[in-house]
């Protein structure tokens, strides 16, 4: 296999140098030009701030962008297969000798010709018919924009839960060296027999074996379970945490008054929101221990198994994994609501569904395009950081392969553009529900006002009267302030004379 390997790396490289020596060259190549890799990785932190900061208008160039492309490919595709439809059916016309399979052909073509238009209209529909819920996803991503650079240093919260991950990780390899070394010591003792100088001389040799407990299959279970308790554990106290931090913009009406918001996130989940977050991490863990037993079935009896066996075990798996991720859906969005109301996990959990059930459409379109969006934003991080390495390295003559730390500082680009656009996502996903439930709770009248900002309120039901109740709410104050102001100068005029 080394052999082979080498073999292709020689037609692949063009060279004559052996696998072991293109990893001492890699090697040597990373080594040489760590500090352009330090620049590069240093690069990426400014690069996904000021993608963060212009992703509110990157996003919506981009979206209408796909929206146009779509619409041009769905008008476009169908004409073109109708169009070589219509030219076989030319040909068969033409052509003297008529065969049943050309016949087919031409039958399959216009089948494929209905079905893709079939289908690109649903799309055109689709996208006349979600244009608004479009531009509502679009201010979500500005309005999350304007939070996080209001708290910045809420973006190096996921180095913060990183360290915790890799603590809690090293805390389990230690206690799993106790459980693999603990079992019952025994003697194993046996005679081997020496010839040589001196003669020949008879030893005991004894040897001690460790047997595994009866009962150990259950400990490690025990303990696996507790690795995945607490991986997401900590990870729904970071997601609770942030989603704190959010709602105080949103529900404070005077954004100017909040302050230390995620310090206070991180406060109420300690104080108030533990048990939740370690009910929701619970029923996360579970699923995960099962996949893991259900794999490991899997690959005890895949010699044995029969291909009906084989088919339900990897349906089951798929079910599981499925079942995981709605889940993890579900928690997220409960941690967001207990985040701003303070009730218990099933209470959120019954309340939040109801909510993304009643927002069906909504919830679609910001899931599927909006993620979308955050894996572009994280792609062009990674390419612009490549891009930096090419220059700063392609004419570097004492690099052998440059090409390889500009791939490691892209990778490492892009899970620093992951790290902090998984903030940028879970405020999204925090406004989104807090947008809902003001809409569902307040109506904008006097009294009733929404708590959601201006360019939120346009995408309300009752949006134009919101829009004037606030305006004359406004007003309101502003005279209010100006006849204070006026009796305030006044008093001082009077005291004067």
């Amino acid at each position: 296999q080394i052999t082979e390997w080498e073999d292709k790396l020689k037609v692949l490289f063009d060279t004559n140098v052996t696998a072991s020596e293109v990893m001492q060259y890699a090697m040597s190549d990373v080594m040489n030009s760590y500090r352009e890799i330090a620049v590069m990785c240093g690069s990426s932190l400014i690069i996904s701030f000021i993608i963060i900061l212009l992703l509110g208008w990157i996003a919506q160039i981009m979206i209408y962008a796909i929206a146009i492309l779509t619409a041009i490919a769905c008008l476009v595709g169908p004409a073109y297969f109708w169009y070589v439809w219509y030219l076989a059916k030319e040909d068969l016309k033409d052509d003297p000798v008529v065969l049943a399979s050309k016949e087919e052909n031409v039958e399959a073509l216009m089948i494929y010709a209905i079905i893709i238009s079939v289908v690109c209209l649903i799309v055109l529909l689709l996208i006349i018919f979600l244009r608004s819920r479009v531009g509502l996803m679009v201010t979500l991503f500005k309005e999350a924009g304007f939070m996080v650079m209001r708290m910045i240093v809420v973006l190096f919260t996921p180095i913060v839960l990183a360290l915790f991950i890799m603590a809690w990780a090293a805390l389990w390899t230690f206690v799993s060296g106790y459980i693999y070394t603990a079992g019952t010591p025994t003697d194993l003792t046996f005679t081997r027999e020496y010839f040589g100088d001196p003669p020949e001389s008879l030893k005991k040799i004894t040897f001690v074996t460790f047997e595994d407990h009866q009962y150990i299959i259950w400990v490690w279970l025990y303990h696996l379970f507790g690795l995945y308790w607490g991986t997401e554990f900590l990870l729904a106290c970071h997601e609770m945490a942030i989603a704190g931090a959010f709602c105080q913009f949103y529900w404070t009406r005077d954004k100017r008054k909040v302050s230390f918001p995620v310090v206070k996130g991180i406060w109420w989940v300690f104080r108030y929101h533990l048990g939740t977050v370690a009910f929701g991490s619970c029923i996360i863990a579970i699923i995960q221990l099962i996949r893991t037993i259900l794999a490991y079935i899997q690959n005890k009896t895949k010699d044995s198994q029969s291909e009906i066996v084989k088919y339900l075990l990897m349906c089951l798996q798929c079910c599981l994994w499925c079942f995981e991720k709605v889940m993890k859906f579900i928690n997220r969005n409960a941690y967001i609501y207990t985040a701003f109301k303070g009730s218990n996990f099933c209470t959120s959990c019954k309340k939040v569904f109801g909510l993304l059930m009643s927002n069906l459409v909504r919830v679609g379109v910001i899931n599927c395009v909006g993620s979308f969006i955050l894996f572009i934003g994280k792609f062009l991080v990674a390419i612009v950081t490549g891009i930096l390495g090419y220059f700063m390295m392609s004419k570097d003559e004492d690099l052998y392969y440059w090409a390889i730390p500009v791939l490691i500082a892209a990778i490492f680009a892009f899970a620093v553009a992951h790290t902090f656009f998984s903030v940028y996502e879970i405020g999204i996903d925090t406004i989104f529900i807090c947008f809902a439930e003001d809409e569902t709770i307040n109506d904008g009248t006097p009294g009733r006002e929404y708590y959601m900002s201006k360019n939120l309120m346009q995408w309300v039901d009752n949006s134009s009267e919101a829009l004037k109740n606030l305006k004359k709410k406004k007003g309101q104050q502003r005279a209010q302030a100006k006849a204070a102001k006026q009796g305030k100068q006044g008093d001082v005029e009077m005291s004067e004379k």
